[in-house]
């Protein structure tokens, strides 16, 4: 069921709701999906204070170490770049989920403190579906395993728990942005749909999660790989929605914008499956950011498109979030200032969360996941104006609503069950015209009232 919140006193008009109609539209006059995927932000840390979504508790504090006083409330982060990193690994991610108390953050951030309190397993790869060149088939291995896991965050197990308090980059886990530091994401979330229920597929950081978005699985990997996957060709042998699109005549690119798109990255997989070698018809669609704007010049974009960035346009610490935001504000704009408008949808969303805090405690739907929430923003001609959707979505949801458009099958159980974003469209409002965001637009926040200051 579908309702309205309106509070006229600050101007604004919040549509608040789950699935509605739009699932038995007889037609999705949409044909052009562009899934853009930018880095390691949660929910609460650009949303938790937005009006209408499910932000950040009030009374909300963070202990510095399991049993300890909840003395660390969450803060406004007024500057757009931080000097660290943050660790999101799949270990990380596990003590601060804290068996779904979502509690441990700073613990799973203080170095000292997670080679103390970590005690768990890490699951194996499936050895059929991913075959390193050593031969080692563990994700994550032994917790000190440089070979596999992401092996600057890890040292030797300490053998005493932490004394005092961490340092105070680790405070940054719990931080928060609004309006002043990303209105573009915040003008986007008024104009159309914003997903507060949209989870990372997996507890667990970059390279995972990206295979998600392309494959509706990891085939077991947890951690960003080692020498032993990472950048390695033919690592990979499942298949991806690219093939299904292939398969089907279902026209289709992933636009990378690092120098060599060719290359296996954690932010772009496809060159590590066995079925992308480097002269075949699949691996001549994983092109340049740059072909982007040309196909749309040409009246060339393809049906489905994926599109990933390089580090300093990314958002992933220690580089700048504005930067991030105005190079996908520039993606958004070149379909607004194209024929294309009007029948795209445009899904944002961040790969992992980054080592940020959130609140709502992910599902569980298997081993692997949910992971934490990131933020989702849906923009289109006949997205909900205003409208914050609750459905509950992850990154396989953009691939049921590719597969639900196109009438292509699932790739595996989790997009199959995967709720597939009809709820944030509208196709009988009347469409939006296109309303660019320029570094001249004047946004106005004047009657905004995030609710933490």
């Amino acid at each position: 069921m579908n309702f309205k919140l309106a509070l006229a006193s600050i101007g604004w008009l919040w549509i608040v709701g789950d699935a509605g109609a739009a699932e038995n539209s007889p037609e999705i006059p949409i044909n052009h999906v562009i899934y853009i995927i930018q880095e390691n932000i949660t929910f609460d840390h650009y949303f938790g204070t937005y009006p209408g979504a499910d932000g950040i508790p009030a009374d909300l504090k963070l202990a510095y170490r399991p049993g300890g006083k909840p003395e660390v409330a969450p803060f406004h982060l007024n500057k757009t770049a931080l000097p660290h990193d943050l660790n999101h690994s799949w270990q990380a991610a596990q003590l601060a989920y804290d068996g779904g108390k979502m509690d441990g953050f700073l613990w799973a951030e203080w170095p000292r403190a997670l080679h103390y309190y970590w005690q768990g397993d890490v699951p194996n790869i499936d050895p059929e579906k991913i075959k390193p060149d050593s031969g080692q088939v563990e994700s994550g291995g032994p917790i000190f395993n440089p070979n596999i896991t992401n092996g600057q965050f890890f040292g030797k197990k300490a053998k005493s728990a932490p004394a005092g308090p961490p340092p105070g980059w680790v405070l940054n886990t719990i931080s928060y942005y609004d309006y002043h530091e990303v209105p573009n994401y915040w003008e986007y979330a008024r104009r159309y749909t914003l997903c507060d229920r949209f989870f990372s597929s997996l507890t667990g950081p970059s390279e995972p999660n990206h295979l998600y978005t392309v494959a509706a699985q990891s085939g077991g990997l947890v951690n960003n790989p080692g020498p032993a996957v990472a950048r390695k060709e033919g690592v990979y042998d499942f298949k991806t929605a690219a093939e299904l699109l292939e398969s089907n005549g279902v026209a289709w690119k992933y636009y990378d914008e690092k120098p060599n798109p060719r290359l296996h990255s954690l932010w772009n997989p496809l060159p590590g499956f066995k079925n992308f070698a480097p002269d075949s018809a699949l691996m001549k669609k994983v092109v340049p950011l740059a072909d982007f704007f040309t196909d749309i010049k040409n009246g060339q974009l393809p049906s489905v498109c994926w599109i990933v960035p390089t580090a300093p346009d990314s958002e992933h610490p220690p580089w700048d979030s504005a930067r991030g935001m105005w190079h996908v504000t520039g993606l958004v704009n070149a379909i607004m200032n194209s024929p294309y408008w009007k029948d795209t949808a445009i899904i944002i969303t961040w790969d992992d969360f980054g080592g940020f805090y959130d609140h709502v405690p992910p599902p569980k739907v298997d081993k692997y996941g949910y992971g934490f929430r990131v933020p989702a923003l849906v923009i289109s001609p006949y997205a909900r104006a205003g409208f914050v959707d609750h459905t509950q979505f992850d990154f396989t949801s953009p691939l049921k609503l590719i597969e639900t458009r196109f009438s292509l099958p699932a790739l595996t159980d989790r997009d199959r069950a995967a709720n597939n974003m009809l709820s944030c469209f509208d196709f009988k409002q009347q469409p939006s015209a296109p309303d660019p965001i320029t570094k001249e637009t004047k946004l106005d926040f004047s009657g905004v009232k995030p609710t933490r200051p």
